[in-house]
């Protein structure tokens, strides 16, 4: 069944009449006859009564109708939709990415965009894996996503925004918090608030890495996502942990940042967005998130 078929069974319910209905759609009497034989064969249903002089609609035909026009109408509305969309560049953009985008970057960033597109709509999707964002990008259901390793492909660009040492976060009364930096030695015997591989694999990665080299594995007591959530942990004494420096921005007074010197990489953050079909908006968001970093 195509719309086709449709256009042309609502035509001749409508006219009650196949030339009438062929010469509304500029069809041939017998092109419009097997159209509608066609469409009859594969409902397995009669939709006409036809004899030599009249021509009207069965019971399934009489119900078929309603839906077929609208059908019709809905497909008529969402082109409209589309083209409206295109002509005009509306109204929408959704942009996803993991937390420290979404907290440190994203208010900046829509504040700088809407100084130039105040009346476009911005829809925030966070998660936690850039895997994830990666794949909403491709699937169309994003059209900004901050990763963070690079995912440059036939579909995808990313542009790298900005690149961070790692910290470890403990209570400012543990006696680690004097040091000046600490190494995995440091904190062999320590309980670890950690984070669960899939969610922030760099961060986990970080962690085992620097134990394996000792032949030892990280006494870890807990494994959080949300960051808030891993700093109160820290703050009450229950571990010391791993984070990225922006997370001093959110920390409560009673935390001590000191520099972690046995992971040699720092944590990077990408803009990624699809190479083609973009709208002027999603360059301008991409613009003004150049501004707010640079």
């Amino acid at each position: 069944m195509d719309i086709r078929q449709l256009e042309c069974f609502v035509a001749v319910a409508e006219e009650l009449h196949f030339r009438r209905a062929g010469e509304r759609l500029g069809l041939s009497q017998s092109a419009l006859s097997e159209r509608i034989s066609a469409l009859e064969h594969e409902l397995g249903a009669r939709l006409f009564f036809r004899t030599t002089r009249q021509v009207s609609l069965t019971q399934a035909g009489s119900e078929f109708v309603r839906d077929a026009k609208k059908i019709l109408s809905d497909i008529e509305r969402s082109i409209a939709n589309v083209r409206h969309t295109a002509d005009t560049d509306i109204r929408n953009i959704r942009v996803s990415g993991v937390d420290e985008a979404i907290s440190m970057i994203m208010p900046q960033a829509l504040l700088e965009f809407r100084g130039t597109d105040p009346e476009v709509h911005v829809q925030l999707l966070e998660i936690s894996s850039s895997e994830q964002h990666v794949q909403e990008l491709i699937n169309h259901r994003t059209d900004i996503a901050f990763v963070r390793r690079p995912c440059d492909d036939d579909f995808i660009v990313s542009e790298l925004l900005q690149r961070q040492p790692i910290f470890v976060v403990l209570s400012s009364k543990h006696p680690l918090a004097m040091l000046e930096s600490i190494e995995v030695s440091d904190i062999m015997t320590e309980p670890i608030v950690g984070y669960p591989k899939h969610a922030r694999p760099i961060l986990h990665e970080a962690l085992w890495s620097g134990f394996r080299k000792h032949g030892a594995q990280p006494n870890v007591v807990c494994e959080v996502i949300d960051k808030s959530t891993l700093l109160q942990f820290v703050s009450r004494g229950l571990g010391v942990a791993l984070v990225p420096e922006w997370v001093r921005n959110i920390a409560p007074a009673n935390v001590t940042f000191v520099p972690f010197n046995s992971f040699e990489k720092a944590i990077e953050l990408y803009v990624a967005y699809r190479k083609n079909g973009n709208s002027k908006s999603v360059s301008k968001f991409v613009d003004a998130v150049r501004r707010v970093v640079t």
